[in-house]
């Protein structure tokens, strides 16, 4: 249960953090890192399909509140993620960082086109920013590079709580 409870947390600080005006600082060529989609998915990877797809839903729906959009995309978008992601996890053997890093890849990938068909099917026709200019492709290596650290970090935190 502790195991939970930590990514939980995690997950709560950094739906915060993304939230905040400090968060917009932090950026390459306009484009900024998902913490969220970093720790969703380490912990969809550690803790399984049906744990990753409830934490999706729940923090998809929150960044959905907050953000304004339309209700619904981002959990949609976040719960597929955390139990692909959760599937993936369990097929696997070992609890390799390489392994996470270049899921990560596809899984933001993946979060982009999502997000970008919803937006196409219930915003705007034709709406595809995500791809434009590269966007997507970047935000994966940024999230790619930051997930290394996060991973250690969430590993060494679990090791202390399961204790």
């Amino acid at each position: 249960m502790r195991k939970y409870v930590v990514f939980i947390l995690l997950l709560a600080f950094f739906v915060f953090f993304q939230s905040t005006l400090f968060f917009e600082k932090i950026n390459l060529r306009d484009v900024s890192p998902d913490f969220i989609l970093i720790i969703l998915s380490i912990a969809a990877f550690l803790l399984g399909p049906m744990p990753g797809q409830i934490m999706g839903f729940g923090v998809g729906l929150i960044v959905d509140i907050l953000s304004g959009g339309l209700l619904g995309m981002s959990a949609f978008a976040y719960t597929i993620i955390g139990y692909g992601v959760g599937i993936v996890g369990d097929i696997v053997y070992g609890r390799n960082i390489l392994i996470s890093i270049i899921l990560l890849f596809f899984v933001t990938i993946v979060k982009g086109v999502l997000l970008s068909m919803l937006a196409a099917m219930f915003l705007e026709p034709g709406y595809f920013a995500y791809f434009s200019q590269g966007r997507i492709f970047l935000e994966a290596v940024i999230n790619c590079l930051l997930t290394p650290p996060l991973f250690f970090i969430i590993m060494r935190v679990k090791k202390m709580v399961t204790v």
